[in-house]
């Protein structure tokens, strides 16, 4: 059920951002994403993880190769 509100709501946009197909989202992710009002956010709360990781890693003398 929560897929199929994902799909509904984000069409394609969770396939471009995380590049799997909402269908393969485990039930927690589901529901984690379902939460966000738009695909920006989600984008946005991406963006934001990545820096973190990024800092967090470089703080410890590791350097991220994407």
């Amino acid at each position: 059920m929560v897929i199929r509100k994902l799909e509904k709501r984000y069409d394609d946009e969770i396939e471009e951002i995380f590049g799997i197909i909402p269908g393969a989202l485990t039930a927690n992710e589901a529901s984690y994403l379902i939460g966000f009002k738009s695909a920006d956010e989600i984008r946005n709360r991406l963006a934001k993880a990545r820096k973190e990781t990024d800092r967090r890693l470089r703080s410890k003398g590791i350097e991220r190769k994407d």
